[in-house]
């Protein structure tokens, strides 16, 4: 494996321009004005919508970096919204730092073909780390560069290390935020992802997360939940994501476990409709992480990967 530092913002591969790409941006740079050359952008699908009920009038756009945007409620704008949701067309999103849309260009189709490279797994078993202070190492080993970038970004490069570095078969842990939750507190995500790792400590075996960004060490569900929660209310584990996806605007939170393998939420989506499940980590997957997270190039050999299959 190889890899080399990039000088420049990271990229998604896309399909293709669509077709009607500049019209709608010359339709958006109209509805928004002289504003889009903002604060910040992001380049995203729409995940899901949550149009507003009166007294309110913003309509929350949730992307599948997992960013809350906000715009106020316009029927043209609703109508290429939901467009957009139906056939995954990318966008640049440019918004202020109150997370206010200020403009967005579409750029092309998400190229989802390669999730079906690995499927059925049904017997993943978490490696136990032999103690603590073990688990410790591992977290201090964790690399951290200081950048804006994607929590699922982060936790790839951290659990493909770990694997790697030290045969480490982890699992992961998301956070759901209720629509309830993030209209309540003006909160930016709707989801959160970590590394999740199973430790012996004094003969009994517990979880912990690893989420290198916000603590300082492994932490127990509870104490990690808090840091996101106003409040501190406890968040219900879910057994598959319609649990969420059926109920956003009941509680405040849902936790659900998953595999080192998922990389956004989209793959516990298609597991629970199709049964496609990953046994492997998609290089592709690894390769856009630390673009993203890491701002590197990695080049990871097919046969190596090969050689190392879990």
């Amino acid at each position: 494996m190889t890899k080399s530092r990039l000088s420049m913002e990271y990229h998604l591969s896309i399909d293709g321009i669509d077709k009607g790409g500049l019209m709608f941006s010359f339709f958006i740079l109209l509805l928004f004005g002289t504003q889009v050359f903002a604060n910040s952008q992001v380049v995203a699908h729409i995940w899901s919508v949550d149009y507003p009920k009166p007294p309110e009038n913003e309509t929350l756009l949730f992307l599948s970096t997992g960013l809350v945007l906000k715009t106020i409620q316009n029927k043209n704008i609703s109508f290429e919204i939901e467009a957009a949701i139906q056939d995954k067309r990318q966008f640049i999103f440019n918004y202020n730092k109150e997370r206010n849309l200020l403009g967005l260009t579409p750029i092309g189709k998400q190229n989802l073909s390669y999730i079906q490279e690995g499927l059925n797994l049904s017997d993943f078993i978490p490696t136990t780390i032999s103690s603590m202070s073990t688990a410790r190492r591992y977290f201090r080993e964790a690399r951290y560069y200081e950048k804006e970038s994607q929590c699922f970004n982060r936790a790839m490069v951290w659990s493909y290390e770990w694997w790697r570095r030290h045969s480490l078969k982890s699992n992961k842990i998301l956070i759901f935020f209720t629509r309830h939750y993030i209209r309540r507190y003006n909160f930016e995500w709707w989801f959160h992802i970590a590394p999740l790792v199973n430790i012996l400590n004094e003969d009994t075996v517990i979880e912990r997360v690893m989420d290198v960004k916000y603590s300082s060490g492994p932490l127990s569900l509870k104490s990690w939940t808090d840091i996101f929660m106003k409040g501190n209310p406890d968040c219900p584990i879910i057994e598959k994501y319609s649990d969420y996806a059926d109920h956003p605007y009941e509680g405040d939170c849902y936790l659900q476990r998953t595999h080192m393998f998922t990389y956004q939420p989209a793959d516990l989506q298609m597991y629970e409709a199709w049964g496609y499940q990953k046994s492997d980590f998609i290089l592709k997957e690894v390769q856009q992480a630390y673009r993203e997270a890491m701002d590197e190039i990695v080049t990871i050999d097919e046969e190596e990967s090969k050689n190392e299959k879990i």
